[in-house]
């Protein structure tokens, strides 16, 4: 397992306010992320990025370089001092092998959450492989991981109670909404169309919201989640212009800057002068902070569930312990996984290495000899060649794995 190697920045290790200086603008991620690769000699990367996280998952052969972290900030911010650079390899967590496998574990069964036993995190991690296997990013060692996690993630959810009674950034959010008694009939506009906004209108459409209008920067991701709903959908640049009014402003986009600027709340309030609610889901924030100081404004951002989050952690460490557990047999089996994995790669060339031995012995060493023989004792000779051949594929692997599994770690 000494081939994994994860760069973390967490809410734990950074601080959510900090953590908003990692957030990348999306359009250059890929290209980022392509040069890390190829700068650190990684086989496979994947990007993790949530509202309390920014990760990266490698998959390098051999020795992993010491200024690893260094060489992965001067590309991913490339606009950083060296100040930054300092305060952000202070509050990082570098770990490897066998430490690397049991965080990405807790990280998909939610142990490592801002809120404990929040599902949502078992979804954000398959899609996060997923996005970094569409962009080719991801190896074979990183695939395995990643089946390992969520069907650890899976058992911890199944056989603990951590998930019990669910709690999550956005239900919390939703909760208070309800604590405002905001009406069903409240106009909501949804900023972003990722897996965040998803749960969200899911929720407060189970919940009896019908008005929502959807906007996001690529257009036809708002119409795809607006048609599940039957709702509106906008592009993010129409919020300039949308003049329909609102109640309650929902947001949950990864940017850099605030998307709901002072400007564009007042032509987005169309005069009116009821109160608003705003629900800042965005890190960093897509809401400008003046516009929560105003007097017809209530709001609640990330930051503002941090101590609901900690009051859900006192209710949960009995399971933790549970979990944890899970997760310490689940690493143990993972590692027979690696150790199988190599063999299959490594062994890759017997099944073909050996067929051209029976093809050449049978085309060409004993070619005559096997043509003077009559068509029944062909057929005898031709079914224990395959059984042989069979047999001496299979003895190899069965040695090499014997070998490998007593190794050291």
């Amino acid at each position: 397992m000494n081939r994994y190697f994860v760069i973390a920045f967490t809410h734990h290790s950074t601080g959510l306010k900090d953590l908003e200086s990692l957030f990348v603008d999306q359009a250059f991620i890929p290209e980022r992320l392509q040069k890390i690769k190829k700068e650190l000699h990684a086989d496979g990367l994947m990007y993790l990025s949530t509202c309390n996280r920014v990760e990266f998952i490698f998959s390098i052969q051999g020795v992993i370089d010491k200024d690893a972290a260094k060489k992965l900030l001067a590309i991913f911010q490339p606009t950083w001092d060296s100040k930054k650079v300092k305060w952000a390899l202070a509050h990082m967590l570098e770990l490897y092998g066998e430490d690397a496998v049991r965080h990405v574990f807790e990280v998909a069964s939610s142990l490592d959450s801002l809120v404990v036993g929040e599902r949502e995190i078992i979804t954000q991690v398959r899609s996060a492989y997923e996005w970094s296997h569409e962009h080719k990013l991801t190896d074979d060692f990183i695939r395995i991981l990643i089946r390992k996690t969520i069907e650890t993630a899976k058992k911890v959810y199944t056989d603990t109670k951590i998930a019990e009674k669910p709690v999550s950034v956005m239900s919390l959010a939703c909760r208070k909404m309800q604590e405002w008694h905001v009406g069903f009939d409240s106009r909501v506009l949804m900023i972003g169309a990722g897996q965040t906004a998803d749960i969200m209108v899911k929720y407060l459409s189970k919940h009896g919201f019908k008005n929502f209008a959807v906007f996001n920067r690529t257009l036809k991701h708002a119409k795809e989640l607006a048609s599940r709903y039957k709702v509106e959908a906008y592009s993010l640049d129409e919020l300039k212009t949308y003049r329909k009014g609102f109640d309650v402003i929902i947001t949950c986009a990864h940017t850099t800057k605030p998307i709901i600027t002072p400007a564009i709340f007042e032509k987005l309030s169309v005069g009116e002068k009821s109160g608003k609610i705003v629900v800042d889901l965005g890190l960093p924030p897509n809401v400008d902070k003046a516009i929560l100081k105003k007097k017809n404004v209530r709001g609640v951002a990330i930051k503002d569930l941090e101590g609901i989050a900690k009051t859900n952690l006192n209710e949960r460490k009995s399971e933790m312990t549970l979990a944890g557990n899970i997760i310490k047999e689940a690493v143990q089996e993972f590692y027979t996984d690696v150790q199988g994995r190599k063999i299959e790669i490594a062994m890759s060339h017997v099944p073909k290495r050996i067929q051209e031995i029976k093809e050449k012995a049978i085309s060409s060493v004993f070619h005559k000899e096997i043509q003077s023989l009559n068509p029944g004792s062909r057929e005898i000779l031709e079914k224990v060649v395959d059984y042989l051949e069979k047999k001496y594929i299979s003895i190899p692997m069965q040695l090499a794995k014997e070998i490998l599994m007593n190794q050291d770690k």
